[in-house]
């Protein structure tokens, strides 16, 4: 239940390094873990590689940052953060009846020698590209250097695409485009929004 109940300090844990662009309710954790593992599945597909692997291992690649913290950019400058993250890591399953198949899952991770692997840090990085515009749009401009920082660490061809939709779309795009809501905005307005 330890293990557990450390697993639900993700939904309390924001995501650091949004604050330092001045984001005051970044987004948690979980919600990232959340939305990377659903990345990580269509990135599998699209890759041809085992898309339940990719989840799984996207479901636990952050769970270090529950006890280490998310460090920023600034704070990673300073301290050494996959050296933390590993050292809460293996604190977290240390007792755990699991704790040779969590090994398992974050030596994968952290060799990235599987293109499982490989497909999961590349969802992260799409999944902090997408929010990196939703905040950019909401006024932090900065949060622009997040994709910035990362455009040339992804490592798949479909990730590499992916971005580039990311980066030339509007957040709104999506929804606006739905026949429906498309009609009525048109209707209103005299416009295409999309």
């Amino acid at each position: 239940m330890d293990f557990l109940f450390g697993l639900n300090e993700a939904n309390r844990s924001p995501r650091e390094g949004w604050q330092r662009v001045g984001v005051e309710n970044p987004e948690s954790i979980a919600e990232h873990t959340a939305i990377c593992a659903q990345i990580a599945f269509v990135l599998a597909k699209m890759e041809g590689a085992d898309a339940k692997q990719a989840v799984v291992l996207a479901l636990f690649h952050d769970i270090g940052e529950i006890r280490a913290g998310d460090d920023d950019l600034m704070a990673q400058i300073y301290h050494d953060k996959n050296g933390a993250e590993t050292k809460a890591r293996m604190a977290q399953i240390e007792e755990l009846f699991l704790k040779d198949e969590f090994s398992k899952i974050f030596g994968e991770l952290d060799e990235k020698n599987t293109k499982e692997a490989i497909i999961v840090k590349d969802a992260d990085l799409l999944e902090l590209a997408i929010q990196a515009k939703v905040y950019e749009h909401s006024g932090y401009r900065a949060a622009l250097l997040f994709i910035d920082g990362m455009r040339n660490k992804l490592k798949t061809e479909s990730a590499k695409k992916l971005l580039a939709e990311i980066e030339k779309s509007k957040i709104e795009d999506w929804w606006m485009a739905i026949p429906e809501i498309a009609v009525i905005a048109k209707k209103i307005s005299g416009k295409k929004y999309c």
